[in-house]
């Protein structure tokens, strides 16, 4: 047996033992390993990163519940004015506007003859200023210059008055009557369901059976030779 050559045992010794470290050898430092951080690449531009960072952001804003403001407890909620129910988040001229026959105009009017601030809600308005509102509203002929009334020369008493609530309607059915019954232009027009104010009625406003071009249908052969044969 050669010199050079050693038994399987010594060979066993002298390999490293599995899990163990290597031991540097001395005067060589192993090579650090890169970072990762430091290796890794960006995968976009910084650019749309941050964009897409702003719509994550929105997203999850738009998602959030939005948190109602706390009233005190004697905040009216619905206030009933004039057989109409007002919503008490709403100011005072927006809400004055969802009484039929009242517009922005003149609610504003009414708030400053009542001397109620415009911005105050309606819910937080105490009772003494919702009845000054009531009695504007209800006597407005008398506060308003004529021009600004929605009814002026009462055709029975010659009078400038304001229509509110469903006075507006009764009021409009009544002279929608009262036309048809003297027979006028615009009382035949409103009973044939045509245009009132001199529209034009060829092109717009057809409505009903006359709507179209209407083909008559023809009979069939089968029923004439039924006829024929029976006539016979």
């Amino acid at each position: 047996m050669a010199e050079n050559e050693k038994s399987p045992e010594e060979k066993k010794q002298q390999q490293p033992k599995e899990g163990a470290e290597a031991k540097p050898v001395e005067g060589k430092q192993a090579p650090d390993k890169p970072d990762a951080d430091a290796t890794a690449q960006p995968t976009g531009k910084p650019d749309q990163q941050k964009k897409k960072e702003k719509k994550q952001k929105q997203v999850a804003k738009e998602d959030e519940p939005v948190k109602k403001k706390e009233h005190d407890e004697n905040f009216n909620y619905i206030i009933r004015i004039v057989n109409t129910d007002i919503n008490g988040e709403n100011n005072i001229v927006q809400g004055l506007t969802q009484i039929k026959g009242i517009g922005r105009h003149i609610a504003t009017f009414i708030a400053d003859t009542a001397g109620v601030d415009r911005k105050l809600k309606f819910g937080n308005l105490p009772e003494t200023e919702i009845e000054k509102l009531k009695e504007v509203l209800e006597n407005i002929d008398e506060y308003a210059p004529s021009w600004m009334l929605n009814y002026r020369k009462d055709a029975y008493t010659g009078e400038d008055i304001h229509l509110i609530s469903t006075d507006v309607a009764t009021r409009l059915r009544d002279d929608i009557n009262m036309m048809k019954m003297i027979r006028s232009y615009r009382g035949v027009r409103h009973e044939y369901g045509l245009k009132v104010r001199g529209q034009r009625t060829s092109s717009n406003g057809r409505k009903g059976l006359a709507l179209g071009v209407s083909k008559r249908k023809e009979a069939p052969a089968a029923s004439g030779k039924k006829e024929e044969s029976e006539k016979k």
